[in-house]
């Protein structure tokens, strides 16, 4: 049973209404695939609803974008970029051990963007430098880790208004896709327990105050049992060894939710929608 609206829109960058897939009799799960949210040749990462919004929102001509480690960001804005007409440069880390671009990063200047290597540091501080950079040549610098109310919006909006889960398992980044579920399920009056499986361990406070912030919600009031999970996992760490599902996971994120699920499923109701982000 697959239930989609599946509208293209942003000139075909992204597809409205992705499917939910009935996994239930294999994994008790429903699965919502938003690994294709945005179309080839852009990333399958639903981080891109948002993107193209706030980049035809700016004047500029030259939008600014830093990726980290394994991040997706340049890609994405280099796709939208291209559809609107302007000019992306993707900053990155270069690693001592591992200098010049990655496949992301290959990918974004396919679709036109200019790269620029910064030796590797804090995200925070690369950001820095890179919008000092790009605003130095009049440019708009996107935010650090692609944390875009648009984003929030819009995955909200993908929220099915058939589904009623009891739970709901999301693997996150910073948390933005996150906080747009459950902004989503919030409007369609609907309060299922959240499983947020955090691809790499930092601080559950910082999280759960991003969540509450992005969503609009007070997430430690309105839903108590939210459950964070931290397996202890560092950043650039992919998924352990294990099962792999039948659709896409990326192996920084949907996966380790997903091989976390295969061992702790009989905790929960079989009947658990995952997000899966791409």
């Amino acid at each position: 049973m697959v239930k989609s609206r599946g509208r293209i829109v942003a000139r075909g960058m992204l597809r409205e209404g992705t499917p939910v897939e009935d996994y239930r009799r294999q994994y008790g799960l429903w699965v919502k695939r938003e690994d294709k949210s945005c179309l080839p040749p852009g990333p399958a990462f639903s981080k891109t609803r948002g993107v193209y919004a706030r980049v035809a929102s700016r004047e500029e001509h030259i939008i600014g974008v830093l990726d980290t480690y394994h991040s997706q960001a340049g890609h994405a804005v280099s796709r939208a970029c291209g559809l609107l007409g302007k000019t992306c440069i993707n900053y990155y880390p270069e690693y001592k051990y591992e200098p010049g671009p990655r496949e992301p990063q290959l990918r974004a200047r396919d679709l036109g963007a200019t790269l620029v290597g910064l030796k590797a540091g804090r995200s925070a501080i690369l950001f820095h430098q890179a919008r000092k950079l790009v605003e130095d040549v009049g440019g708009y610098m996107m935010p650090n880790a692609l944390k875009l109310g648009e984003s929030v919006s819009e995955t909200a909006k993908e929220v099915p208004d058939w589904l009623r889960p009891r739970q709901v398992l999301i693997p996150i980044s910073s948390g933005t896709i996150a906080a747009g579920v459950i902004r989503g399920f919030n409007r369609l009056d609907h309060h299922p327990q959240y499983i947020i499986h955090m691809g790499y361990h930092r601080s559950h406070n910082q999280v759960l105050r991003y969540l509450s912030e992005s969503s609009g919600i007070e997430i430690e009031i309105e839903y108590p049992d939210l459950q964070l999970v931290d397996e202890g996992y560092n950043y650039k760490d992919v998924a352990r060894d294990g099962e792999s599902p039948p659709w896409p996971c990326n192996d920084h994120y949907d996966l380790k939710a997903f091989r976390w699920w295969l061992q702790n499923r009989d905790s929960y109701n079989p009947e658990t929608l995952m997000w899966n982000i791409g």
